[in-house]
């Protein structure tokens, strides 16, 4: 069975919590689709609220609610 993991987005002191999770082969699959979700909150947030949100971040956690990476917005550009 795939593990199950939490893509929570970190805005300053707010935590916007991934309350489903997704099945994904490992930390890598998990990874891929943080980058590709914070490129489309980015471009939500230009047409949105005419920022780019770049210093949010993905808190990526396993079911347990342990953090296993911060991956911040900024490094998803250009990746």
């Amino acid at each position: 069975m795939m593990p199950l993991y939490f893509l929570h987005v970190r805005d300053g002191d707010l935590l916007i919590r991934d309350l489903d999770g997704s099945l994904l082969n490992n930390l890598e699959a998990a990874r891929d689709q943080a980058i590709e979700s914070a490129r489309e909150l980015m471009v939500y947030s230009i047409e949105g609220e005419g920022r780019l949100g770049i210093t949010r971040s993905v808190e990526i956690c396993d079911a347990g609610g342990r953090i296993l990476c911060v991956l911040p917005f900024r490094e998803t550009v250009g990746v």
